[in-house]
């Protein structure tokens, strides 16, 4: 991976978007807006680090007012990288067509919501009470297929298998233990909350993102803050030189944050760390 230029002075943050930069509204405070602003046009850079497709996490951007210069996008779980000042995908990482399907066969079989995704849409063979929840809350459109993998266009970035049932941990869980011989040596499992168990291609986290898009920008690793509240944000917490977690987040990823906020994401977290490790 080439480096571009780039001042060792600066800095980069990688944030998590549910329930870090995103309030449990699903919006970013004015004060952190004003905060990243101000970090941007000191040079730093912003990566949102989100486990959203693509799709979703530049709706988020432009949304935001954030699909501009000195912005990148890990989305997927670090499994996509993409740069908004030039628009372009920097890598994109896919499962297999075979994993794709073992899996949604054991899914289906057990009566779990699966799906997976195009360039466009969430996809999935059917309609059910939890892909409407999943594809209203980030924002993307859903198409349901007759056969996946056949009808999907391209190897997809990743696959969930969904619950929104009480017990969702305990369930998705089990169904991950009893399944491992369909992930192993082909796909990893993360949670990315309670409700959503994510399969990406082998070698894929936030953590890897990190030390990739450090290296293409030419900024050391160490002037690298992460901040996210979940397990699937942990790869990033401990590549990061600096791991900070929301003071909501869970017990699991502040066991390996070195910062935990006195804020939580209702509060402009983000902002205390951007002040703290940033500005």
């Amino acid at each position: 991976m080439m480096k571009t230029d780039s001042s060792e002075d600066n800095k980069i943050l990688f944030t998590d978007l549910d329930d870090t930069l995103l309030d449990d509204d699903k919006n970013v405070s004015s004060e952190d807006l004003d905060t990243i602003n101000e970090m941007l046009e000191k040079g730093h850079r912003l990566v949102i680090a989100t486990g959203r497709p693509i799709y979703s996490a530049k709706v988020v951007a432009n949304r935001l007012g954030l699909y501009r210069d000195g912005v990148y996008i890990a989305a997927s779980n670090g499994g996509v990288l993409y740069d908004c000042t030039k628009e372009q995908t920097i890598q994109a990482d896919t499962l297999d067509m075979d994993t794709v399907n073992d899996l949604f066969k054991a899914a289906m079989a057990e009566n779990l919501h699966v799906h997976t995704y195009t360039d466009d849409y969430v996809v999935s063979m059917r309609k059910t009470m939890a892909l409407e929840v999943y594809t209203q809350r980030i924002s993307m459109p859903y198409r349901i297929l007759d056969r996946i993998p056949e009808d999907l266009p391209a190897p997809p970035p990743k696959l969930i298998v969904m619950s929104i049932e009480e017990g969702s941990r305990g369930i998705l869980e089990d169904f991950r233990l009893r399944h491992e011989q369909i992930a192993e040596g082909r796909a990893v499992s993360v949670f990315s909350n309670d409700y959503l168990l994510e399969y990406l291609p082998v070698g894929v986290s936030k953590g890897r993102a990190v030390v990739n898009l450090c290296e293409l920008l030419g900024i050391p690793v160490s002037n690298s803050v992460a901040a996210g509240d979940e397990a699937n944000d942990i790869p990033m917490l401990d590549a990061a030189g600096i791991g900070a977690v929301m003071k909501n987040g869970t017990d699991e990823a502040k066991s390996h944050a070195g910062y935990v906020t006195e804020r939580t994401n209702n509060e402009s977290g983000v902002s205390e760390i951007i002040r703290k490790f940033i500005l």
